[in-house]
């Protein structure tokens, strides 16, 4: 019974460790830390440590993929990176920082392209009578922190739940769209 609760990070387990770096596990209950550099460098210092004292070496942030096409429906995306790096001694030097824990890489995004996919919208601009331009997207998506869902330890590694942001890009075509059309 011990061992009871000492893989999810909420009240005494994250209390021990956040009270290295001067707070406690209150922080984690109000969820605007997330936009609070200061703070959030803490709960990723006290994830570390208690990553380490837990051994776990591998951080990811854990997400539910949206289905396509009755694709992957049920399963879930991770990422998994480790927390440290081999120094020239050949000793491991752990490191973890809040940009870490709280945006991520869907396994695209680390494509050639940066994971930006086509999507199916177009729009179509029409500039006179006869002229029509159109414009495509791209998109790609990142992992955001769920600060409403407790972070874990499975095995050797620590789960951050977390949501996916989508972020469109419009292509040139449509950006100088609306240059011409805001001087015509």
């Amino acid at each position: 019974m011990e061992e009871y609760g000492q893989k999810v990070f909420i009240g005494a387990v994250a209390d021990k460790y956040l009270g290295k770096y001067g707070e406690s596990s209150a922080l984690l209950k109000d969820h605007s830390w997330v936009k609070d550099q200061a703070k959030a460098e803490k709960v990723a210092a006290a994830l570390l440590d208690w990553g380490r004292d837990s051994n776990a070496t591998v951080f990811t942030h854990w997400f539910q993929p949206l289905g396509a096409n009755g694709v992957r429906h049920g399963q879930t995306g991770q990422v998994h990176n480790y927390m440290f790096t081999f120094g020239s001694d050949g000793k491991p030097a752990f490191k973890f920082k809040a940009a870490e824990l709280l945006r991520g890489e869907t396994d695209g995004s680390s494509y050639p392209n940066g994971g930006l996919r086509g999507t199916p919208l177009s729009i179509l601009v029409v500039v006179h009578a006869h002229d029509v331009l159109a414009a495509t997207h791209t998109a790609g998506a990142y992992t955001v922190l769920d600060p409403t869902s407790p972070i874990f330890i499975l095995d050797d590694t620590i789960y951050a739940p977390t949501y996916i942001e989508l972020v469109l890009s419009l292509s040139k075509t449509y950006i100088r769209c609306r240059i011409f059309i805001s001087y015509h």
